[in-house]
């Protein structure tokens, strides 16, 4: 059996109640991935990690661990996983199909654990699917396509954006496309839990942001723009005839900058079979 320590940051309120570990697919890889949940709040926590292996090690009380990474437990809304799961068995090549919502635990004991808690599943019903009760242990769903973006739409509310993010819309001109750009993050982080499919549905709901894209091109020519105080042109921001149509080089990366920097002091190897000149 494995002793390899780990360190984990648990939510406060949770950090005194048994978690379980079980294996779920990941709503937009569908690889599977750790999740821990707490079966009496019917809570589900992904596990972010920190990646400082090689950098930092952890000293405990006797212990010593040379991998420092550190594993945050963090709460994920599982409806993301359910629409996964419901998506991968309702969708046809040109409809959706009822499923036995159950069913879904038929393909591994941990989906199965997931699937039972009720609270949830009734949750994901009412919240992205159209069923019906065929009897009493019995329930049949397929997705409601509306429900969903209706569902996704909230999530990605303009309000709910993360203050740490508001220097990326800070740049624009006025509320209108503030408000645009708003969404636009929020838009972002939730791809990151969706399939391509839905992702492609979500963006398609918004117009694709082309106000908010179109007003970066013109910021970014903006700020691109040269001012020449030559001969050839008295007009800022108008580059002389001979260089209007010329393409900016793409800015070196620090690798490409190191690289050719050991270019410039190294020398050729015929240098080195050359006679030395006498004293």
């Amino acid at each position: 059996m494995s002793t390899d320590k780990k360190v984990i940051v648990v939510p406060k309120r949770l950090s005194g109640e048994k978690l379980e570990r079980i294996q779920l697919p990941h709503p937009r890889t569908e690889e599977l991935c750790s999740y821990y949940i707490d079966n009496s709040t019917e809570t589900v926590l992904e596990v972010v990690t920190v990646d400082m292996k090689g950098k930092r090690s952890w000293l405990g009380d006797g212990w010593v661990h040379s991998n420092g990474s550190l594993h945050m437990l963090t709460p994920i809304d599982p409806l993301f996983i359910y629409l996964t799961l419901i998506t991968q068995q309702s969708q046809t090549k040109d409809d959706w199909k009822f499923v036995d919502i159950d069913s879904l635990g038929l393909e591994s004991p941990f989906i199965g654990k997931f699937v039972k808690m009720q609270g949830l599943k009734q949750k994901a019903l009412d919240k992205l699917c159209d069923f019906r009760q065929i009897s009493e242990d019995v329930c049949v769903a397929k997705i409601d396509v509306d429900k969903v973006i209706r569902w996704l739409k909230n999530k990605c509310a303009a309000e709910r954006m993360p203050k740490v993010l508001e220097s990326y819309v800070s740049e624009f001109e006025n509320d209108e496309l503030k408000e645009q750009a708003r969404i636009r993050e929020m838009t972002l982080l939730v791809s990151e839990y969706l399939l391509p499919f839905w992702n492609g549905k979500l963006f398609k709901e918004y117009g694709g942001f082309v106000k908010v894209c179109d007003s970066e091109k013109l910021a970014a020519k903006a700020a691109s723009a040269v001012i020449y105080d030559a001969p050839e042109s008295y007009t800022p921001g108008i580059a002389p005839p001979s260089k209007a149509g010329s393409k900016q080089e793409k800015p070196k990366t620090a690798k490409e900058r190191q690289l050719e920097k050991a270019a410039s002091k190294s020398k050729p190897i015929t240098s080195f079979f050359q006679k030395k000149k006498a004293d």
